[in-house]
């Protein structure tokens, strides 16, 4: 069964604080940004974890004691789950910097152009085990987890940009920037040009589509079904082909 996404009141003001979307002071935190160092080794796996907890000198016993506070979920998935998170409030705070170039920008889809790229920079350092990571997010026990924080992180975008929708073009606009994000992510699996940039030319070509073609959904179920079933098997499709 897809997840169903929850249906909300059609106004970008609601838009949840994205401040506070990893609490650094956590165990968990201190852990996972430590692994974050060992994943151009290990990957998106509990090696990371393992070798991240010893150079902080606590116990070996404290892994287990993680996957309690991950509600039992498995922790390469949590350790993913916790590299979206903190890259999202990593972009955030760059937003929210007033020396940021992002302030330079005045037209809404050029500040989604700079903010999709910005979110893809930070893949750079861990790219060669990003697609393992991508593989852990379609495992359908995370879809819901993963799902939530994809549009999380398109709320951000449409947000941040200046979205002022109030009608359902606020479901299809975070819809469209979700898309956007995630074929632009999967294109740079497989980009070897310097500093990526046939990616951001993806990514500015395809906000381009966006801004001149639009899409639209006649209701939230539709819309809710579509995203799920389109985003997750766009994920496993490309990764597949590898």
């Amino acid at each position: 069964m897809l997840p169903r996404v929850i249906p909300r009141l059609y106004h970008s003001q609601d838009h949840a604080s994205s401040n506070n979307i990893v609490d650094s002071r956590s165990i968990e935190s201190i852990v996972f940004n430590k692994s974050m160092e060992n994943v151009p080794r290990f990957g998106f796996d509990s090696l990371s974890i393992t070798q991240a907890i010893r150079d902080l000198g606590y116990p070996d016993s404290l892994e287990s004691g993680l996957t309690g506070l991950s509600n039992g979920n498995n922790l390469d998935f949590q350790l993913m789950l916790y590299w979206l998170k903190s890259s999202r409030q990593r972009l955030v705070e760059d937003v929210l910097d007033g020396d940021s170039e992002f302030h330079k920008i005045s037209n809404e889809y050029e500040r989604v152009k700079y903010m999709i790229n910005k979110r893809l920079e930070y893949n750079q350092p861990i790219i060669s085990k990003l697609g393992h990571g991508m593989s852990l997010l379609v495992v359908p026990y995370n879809i819901p987890q993963s799902i939530e924080e994809l549009h999380n992180l398109s709320d951000d975008i449409a947000y941040y940009s200046g979205d002022l929708s109030n009608d359902f073009a606020w479901y299809s606009k975070r819809f469209s920037f979700s898309s956007v994000y995630v074929s632009s992510e999967l294109y740079m699996l497989q980009d070897s040009s310097e500093n990526f940039e046939k990616t951001k030319e993806f990514v500015n070509n395809k906000v381009d589509e966006v801004k001149n073609l639009g899409y639209a959904y006649n209701s939230v179920e539709q819309w809710s079904v579509f995203n799920a079933f389109l985003l997750i098997n766009l994920i496993k499709s490309q990764l597949l082909r590898g």
